[in-house]
């Protein structure tokens, strides 16, 4: 009796295959699908960072062109002072003049009507720098009572641009990261397309698979692989299939479009403005040279005006002269500076490689 439940009655209750009674499934990655869908994601994450990297390298070229029009805007305002005092004497002049009998009323009010006019214009560029200054602080996130920065009256040094810039510099925009990555993205998608001409196989611990099942499915032959059980009917999909690897493969052309019309768009912006920049460093220095002329002029003008051998008009069309360059002066100033501050931009913010 002790040989027989040794025997054959101990090994009659025990079951050589298993099951899984777990509620989870797998699909076996026999085809790329899935890792096609990782990289794709990737990718396109890779894409998104370049897009957030594009955003930050804007708004800091925006907070530096407010910061140049700001300071612009107070070269304005110390001129426009500067001038004022030159008119006030001129406007003192006139009336001296006048009560001496040597000039008419109409030069008093002329020196007038400039010191006042010239007046509105400085009350005028201190409303566009307090308006920059309240830019800037909501580019930073403060309130505008929260931020000032104290006025100096000056443009900052334009840095010193390269004649040349190496293609390759394009390299670090991110917009231009971003652009290929989704390249490389839509590549991906092509081949997660193709691999759903596929079946998917799915091993299901809830299904209850049991090891013999696992085992003809191994063996199984190639036409199973290649429809796999039930799956004769996507034979019959409509074209659904090839219609979706047709789509991949446009949407891969589109993205290759849009990162070579990106590429060469930077080029010409680099072209563009390391030509602006070098132009108006000529311009700078060629009405660097009016300024000075103009003010010799000026500077003539007056001592015949004292003289008593010129009338006052020329004095106001020379000191109208000397204003204006002036005036041109700083707008090339702040068109370089911006050229410039563009131009690093365009490099993603050097032009070191």
């Amino acid at each position: 009796g002790g040989s027989t439940g040794n025997g054959n009655g101990g090994s009659a209750g025990i079951n050589n295959s298993y099951s899984l009674g777990l509620s989870a499934s797998w699909e076996p990655d026999l085809w790329g699908r899935l890792s096609g869908q990782v990289a794709a994601d990737q990718l396109s994450a890779q894409a998104s960072q370049d897009d957030l990297s594009a955003a930050r390298l804007s708004s800091q070229a925006t907070v530096a062109q407010t910061y140049i029009a700001l300071r612009a805007a107070e070269a304005q305002m110390q001129l426009l002072q500067d001038s004022l005092q030159a008119y006030l004497q001129s406007w003192q002049l006139t009336q001296n003049r006048y009560r001496a009998g040597v000039a008419s009323s109409a030069d008093v009010a002329q020196a007038e009507s400039q010191y006042k006019s010239t007046q509105a214009q400085l009350l005028e560029a201190r409303t566009t720098r307090a308006q920059y200054e309240h830019a800037l602080a909501a580019l930073l996130g403060l309130a505008p009572a929260q931020f000032s920065l104290p006025v100096t009256g000056q443009l900052p040094a334009a840095p010193q641009v390269p004649g040349m810039l190496a293609s390759t510099l394009l390299e670090q925009r991110p917009d231009i990261a971003a652009a290929e990555r989704r390249v490389a993205a839509a590549n991906a998608q092509v081949g997660m397309a193709r691999s759903a001409y596929f079946p998917a196989l799915t091993l299901s611990a809830a299904g209850g698979y049991r090891s013999s099942t696992l085992s003809h499915l191994l063996s199984a032959p190639n036409l199973f692989w290649s429809l796999g059980p039930a799956m004769a009917v996507s034979l019959f999909d409509g074209g659904a299939r090839s219609a979706a690897v047709e789509s991949a493969r446009a949407a891969l052309d589109l993205a290759g479009a849009s990162y070579k019309q990106t590429v060469l768009t930077a080029l010409q912006e680099v072209e563009d403005n390391l030509v602006a920049a070098t132009h108006l460093a000529q311009e700078q220095q060629v009405q660097t040279e009016a300024v000075a002329a103009a003010q010799k002029a000026l500077d003539v003008a007056n001592n015949q005006y004292k003289a008593g051998t010129v009338a006052y008009l020329n004095v106001l069309s020379a000191q109208t002269t000397v204003l204006s360059a002036q005036n041109s002066l700083i707008s090339v100033q702040n068109r370089r500076l911006a050229a410039i501050n563009t131009l690093l931009k365009n490099v993603a913010g050097r032009w070191e490689p």
